[in-house]
């Protein structure tokens, strides 16, 4: 069987793919890219017509190959899968729904994110499945870069940072982007801390095993 993965930076590439590896190493994984996705995001600060047609060539091309379903990777544009998934007949996954549902154990909800457009979001997921749940925010806008720019351990002393902060305001921390997942071993808060790429690749694969729908 085969996934389609769609990215809008390379940083989530290896996150994911180690999660489905673990999860099911012999399922094949097509990745389709465009780069110049976050940098439109940034600078509108929402789902744009052209963020969505650049978004549809991409949902085009893995629904042309032929996969079983298509696993976005990038939060800040999770909400762009109740738009497009009415046009195709194949599984769209939201980068996070899985953590988030699992986050929504929670009364009280702790978002860390490195752009600033994802806690909306999170927060719009969140409070559709339960309009009760308190969730806190904090972000530190743009040093998703820093990985690309070679500069890792800066990026995740700042991550570490937020986790401090969040730490004891909350019941639980979930860590947004795919590309912080590697920090949730570098921490130790006082409440669980949820990363998104292993619990994505799980739900793909239930999906494919007709778990559920």
């Amino acid at each position: 069987m085969k996934i389609a993965l769609i990215h809008a930076t390379t940083t989530a590439l290896n996150p994911i793919e180690k999660a489905f590896q673990t999860v099911e190493p012999d399922l094949e994984l097509l990745h389709f890219m465009d780069t110049s996705l976050l940098a439109l995001m940034e600078k509108s600060g929402t789902l744009t017509p052209e963020i969505i047609r650049r978004f549809s060539l991409l949902m085009n091309l893995a629904y042309d190959s032929g996969v079983s379903c298509i696993q976005l990777t990038c939060s800040a544009f999770n909400d762009i899968t109740s738009i497009l998934q009415p046009l195709y007949p194949v599984k769209l996954f939201r980068s996070d729904e899985a953590m988030l549902d699992e986050a929504l154990q929670y009364n009280s909800i702790g978002l860390i994110s490195t752009v600033k457009e994802t806690p909306i979001a999170l927060q719009n997921y969140l409070r559709d499945k339960n309009p009760d749940c308190i969730v806190e925010s904090i972000v530190d806008p743009g040093i998703i870069h820093l990985l690309s720019q070679g500069k890792r351990a800066e990026h995740d002393e700042r991550v570490k940072m937020m986790v401090e902060q969040m730490d004891g305001r909350t019941e639980v921390i979930v860590l947004s982007q795919y590309s912080m997942e590697h920090v949730a071993k570098l921490v130790n808060p006082s409440v669980p801390i949820l990363t998104a790429p292993l619990s994505a690749a799980k739900r793909c694969l239930a999906y494919l095993n007709g778990h559920i729908v």
